[in-house]
């Protein structure tokens, strides 16, 4: 058994020492290295501006408007423009409403009305109109020798040939309910009035 001195022991464990030390560094430096993983985050703030949003707004037809010449029994007699499809009603009320003196019975309210025409509303005691409109339709309808339907009264549709009393109430009860003829030949549509009537008064009306 070798004995070693007490200067031989300390210098043998200072070079095991230095020896663990050199073997623990090198394995500290020849480890390899975790990679490392970059998380890249977009901090940009998006801006309002940036999403585009297209809303379409529909477009609305042009509105229409006819004028109506309004006389008689009404607070303020004269011309008023209205809207396309308004009634006598709106008529009334625009003209500030009947006189306390207007005929009442004679006044159908619910008429829808027709652009140019004149409009008479008749005071208690007046000749009741023949017309199952409201008052008196004072619109020429009889102009270039033709009777106009969109304007005429009763008693001018009864002058055309095989229209009598009923047809022309009839007449009159489709233009108040349905408004005024776009064609002549859209009276057809009337109860009574078939293609030979039709081709016996063709001639003879119009709707301008």
């Amino acid at each position: 058994m070798i004995r070693l001195t007490k200067r031989e022991y300390i210098t043998m464990s200072i070079l095991m020492a230095s020896m663990i030390i050199f073997m623990v560094g090198q394995h500290i430096l020849l480890r390899p290295e975790k990679p490392t993983i970059e998380l890249q985050t977009d901090s940009t703030p998006m801006k309002a501006d940036s999403i585009e949003i297209k809303e379409e707004i529909p477009k609305l037809p042009d509105e229409q408007f006819i004028v109506i010449d309004i006389c008689g029994a009404v607070q303020y007699a004269g011309v008023v423009k209205l809207k396309q499809g308004d009634r006598m009603i709106d008529a009334v009320e625009a003209a500030g409403g009947l006189l306390s003196t207007a005929d009442r019975k004679q006044v159908n309210l619910a008429r829808i009305l027709v652009d140019g025409e004149q409009i008479y509303i008749p005071e208690v005691g007046e000749v009741e109109n023949v017309n199952s409109g409201i008052g008196v339709s004072m619109t020429t309808s009889t102009q270039s020798g033709k009777i106009n339907i969109n304007t005429a009264s009763q008693s001018e549709l009864e002058t055309l040939n095989g229209i009598g009393k009923v047809l022309a109430e009839r007449i009159l009860q489709y233009r108040n309910d349905k408004g005024r003829f776009k064609t002549i030949e859209e009276i057809k549509k009337v109860s009574g009035i078939g293609d030979k009537k039709y081709e016996g008064i063709k001639d003879h009306i119009t709707v301008n």
